[in-house]
């Protein structure tokens, strides 16, 4: 994970710009281990580059930005299906690839669409003076773009500031290209055609900067092209069995469900793979010592843990690609009741501290070899508004509802645990929204009032409305708060080849409604658990983690803005 920042400064070649320092602490928070920054004079002002790098690929340190014959990089993310050498870090491959493009845009997009991974881009190219950025599709890691009068902004994070600053999420429609001598039009190229809610989003971001979009030629990366699966089975046909064990027997033992079973068993264990072994060979501490050990055995990953389902999941697959030598940590996050009981060792027992108790006990069970290190972070009421006030709300922006700061400071005290060595985390995102999680989905199937196939189509309108959403609800905040303490934030559920796979199954063949809750919704899931060995966590019932950390008040409404993180600009 790094931090990155673009600043174009028009009419501004008389005075050199500095970056403030309170942007310069957060973009070095997110890449703690080398910081770089370079001026470009271009025709009719300047352009300042700053890349801040947090070490995890390749055999050594990769210095940002990088400039590559006539083109300026900056890169953040990781890129898994890159035909380099190991030792080779994805920003110095990019680098190089990008620079024998030789100004051909065309070869520019066939980079891009074939690339597989969470990632941002920003290229330079100071022969033409041309500026791209982009975002991957999926919108995994976090591109804020700011416009203030003669200047504009890309960076991987900001901060609230009550002046003439507007700063926006960068919506992950493609790669925007733009002229710096002329900042009134930008050209989109994007991942696929734009539907409806693209094509708001990019309403929104022309009214915010300025500027007029001109959508050009559509990438279609290959994972995104439809495809139509062969498996022929509905969880509705099956009759509900109150013993779970037998209910889940027989679905498991249906020849469609086993190779439904088997193919995400294949894609996901993959995505583990690929987020547990890329990363730097040493842990946290040992980076920061003066004698480098030529041997870490301390825990390098960490999965933040609730105990539900989908981080549990994720735990006993990495343990198939962590040496055996290595902790792996959970890290489980408790705050004081609202309240303001006196603190006692009850009152860090909050819902999802049971749930992670009671899910290590089966990991335990399951891999008796393994050193599950689970790490209790306890947070004071305190504790939270002090760290809110003057931290966590600048990395919440320039988000500002009361989700967005309960769940942004849920994933950032978690990540923030002192006695955690790891520099990866591991987070469940994605799972309810591909699988059928939330309680609106088993809403919008009971309220339905139509046939069947309605049914189906309503819910199968509300899982695509909440997977559009995702980038813009979750995503980017959570990348920006993780990797505010020095985590790279890795989620193994939104890999492009999971992604294609559950997204081109039917509702009916991923969650079944007609089932109680806890087993009916997410249930190929909860079927895949049983599978590889889970009991009592796959009977577990959705639980948010505002809620299961205790850290939300159940009376305020989550799309309320929030008082703490109130700004005067309308965001998106």
């Amino acid at each position: 994970m790094c931090g990155i920042f673009c600043s174009v400064l028009q009419n501004n070649k008389l005075h050199s710009y500095t970056i403030p320092n309170t942007l310069k602490e957060i973009l070095r928070n997110r890449g703690p281990d080398v910081q770089d920054e370079m001026i470009e004079d271009y025709d009719t002002g300047q352009i300042i580059f700053a890349g801040n790098v947090l070490w995890q690929q390749g055999e050594s340190i990769q210095k940002q930005p990088v400039v590559a014959n006539d083109f300026i990089l900056l890169f953040n993310g990781d890129i898994y299906n890159l035909p380099k050498p190991e030792t080779m870090s994805d920003t110095s491959w990019i680098a190089s690839q990008i620079s024998e493009c030789r100004y051909e845009e065309k070869k520019i997009l066939q980079l891009l669409k074939n690339w597989e991974g969470p990632h941002c881009l920003i290229i330079y190219d100071k022969r033409k003076q041309i500026l791209y950025f982009s975002r991957d599709a999926l919108g995994r890691n976090s591109l804020i773009i700011e416009r203030i009068p003669k200047e504009l902004h890309l960076l991987s994070a900001s901060y609230y500031l009550e002046n003439d600053k507007l700063s926006l999420e960068l919506p992950p429609l493609g790669l925007y290209k733009v002229n710096i001598n002329d900042l009134t039009s930008c050209v989109l190229h994007p991942w696929c055609p734009l539907n409806n809610y693209s094509i708001h989003l990019l309403s929104k971001l022309d009214q915010a900067v300025g500027w007029k979009t001109t959508v050009e030629s559509p990438m279609f990366p290959e994972w995104m092209l439809k495809s139509k699966l062969t498996f022929n089975y509905d969880f509705y046909k099956f009759t509900y069995i109150d013993c779970h064990v037998d209910l889940f027997k027989n679905l498991i033992s249906q020849p469609q469900i086993t190779d439904s079973l088997a193919t995400l068993h294949k894609l996901l264990s993959d995505s583990v793979r690929k987020r547990v072994t890329n990363r730097a060979p040493l842990c946290r501490l040992c980076l920061i010592k003066v004698t480098i050990p030529t041997v870490c055995t301390h825990a390098k990953l960490s999965i933040l843990f609730s105990g539900g389902i989908d981080c549990t999941i994720l735990a006993l697959l990495a343990n198939e690609f962590v040496p055996e030598n290595e902790p792996i940590e959970l890290i489980n996050v408790a705050f004081e009741s609202i309240d303001g009981q006196n603190i006692s060792e009850e009152l860090w027992n909050v819902p999802d501290r049971k749930t992670a108790l009671l899910s290590i006990n089966e990991l335990n069970q399951l891999c008796p070899k393994r050193y599950w290190k689970l790490l209790e972070v306890n947070v004071t009421r305190q504790e939270l508004e002090q760290h809110l006030t003057t931290r966590i709300k600048h990395l919440i922006y320039p988000l500002e509802t009361v989700l967005d700061e309960s769940l942004g400071c849920a994933f950032w005290f978690a990540s923030h645990c002192d006695s955690s060595t790891a520099r990866v985390a591991l987070i469940g995102s994605g799972a309810d929204e591909l699988f059928g999680g939330y309680a609106r989905h088993r809403n919008c199937y009971r309220h339905c009032m139509g046939s069947a196939m309605e049914r189906q189509l309503a819910v199968h309108d509300e899982l695509e409305m909440d997977w559009q959403r995702l980038p813009a609800r979750n995503l980017a905040r959570d990348d920006r708060v993780i990797a505010d303490n020095g985590k790279t934030a890795r989620s193994p559920f939104i890999e492009e080849n999971v992604v294609k796979f559950i997204r081109s199954l039917e509702p009916y063949q991923k969650c079944c409604f007609s089932f109680p809750e806890g087993v009916g919704d997410k249930l190929l899931l909860r079927l895949y658990g049983y599978q590889i060995g889970l009991r009592g966590v796959v009977l577990l019932k959705k639980r948010a983690i505002q809620f299961g950390s205790r850290i939300a008040n159940k009376k305020q409404k989550a799309t309320n803005k929030s008082d703490n993180l109130k700004q005067k600009l309308e965001t998106m």
